[in-house]
């Protein structure tokens, strides 16, 4: 995903599709290249951290997002939703169509939030890259916390995004990288929230 790692500020969420706030904030990731010094391309993994030890023993997290039925209270949180989203944006595997994780994650965005992910996702060029890699990725430790910084509203949120995400290639695991996003979320009018475009730090 081309903007989706980067996208996530997913800055201070929301990926590139992973396609996915400013720019990504990230805490050290710890990570230990693979063989012949392969790293998942920026557009395919959002963001990019500095490469550094990871334990032999990390295991990859599941890369296959399996379908969830959303219950009726789902749509109803807006925190709930946020969730819903992350974890269908970061999730990607080298297995699926391009952008796969945009299209799982747009069921739970605006329009205009899943148009805006979409130009930052896997070009051609990546995406072959992504395959030739065997590059995939896979998160847990999401959460989405009310932003203290700014204004709530009865239908207009500011929520931080978080996930942990381990990234392997060829089914080895070799980075583990915090993911950090700031997006609005928006009730619409049939009552439903629905994730927004990410928020500009600054």
């Amino acid at each position: 995903m081309r903007g989706t790692v980067s996208m996530f500020l997913l800055a201070a969420v929301c990926c590139t599709a992973c396609g996915t706030a400013a720019p990504s904030d990230t805490s050290p990731s710890e990570s230990r290249p693979p063989a012949t010094g392969t790293r998942i391309p920026v557009s395919s993994v959002a963001p990019q951290t500095p490469v550094q030890t990871v334990p032999t023993t990390v295991i990859p997290l599941s890369t296959v997002e399996s379908p969830r039925p959303d219950g009726p209270g789902l749509f109803a949180d807006a925190a709930a939703v946020s969730i819903a989203w992350l974890r269908a944006w970061c999730t990607l595997d080298w297995r699926e169509p391009m952008n796969g994780n945009l299209d799982r994650a747009a069921r739970y965005q605006t329009s205009s939030a899943a148009k805006a992910d979409r130009r930052e996702g896997d070009t051609e060029d990546t995406y072959r890259s992504m395959r030739e890699q065997q590059l995939s990725s896979g998160c847990d430790e999401v959460t989405a916390t009310p932003s203290p910084e700014a204004p709530q509203s009865a239908d207009v949120a500011y929520l931080v995004l978080s996930a942990r995400r381990v990234n392997s290639a060829a089914g080895v695991a070799f980075e583990i990288e915090q993911i950090r996003s700031v997006r609005r979320v928006l009730r619409q009018t049939d009552g439903r929230w629905l994730v927004d475009t990410r928020v500009e730090a600054g």
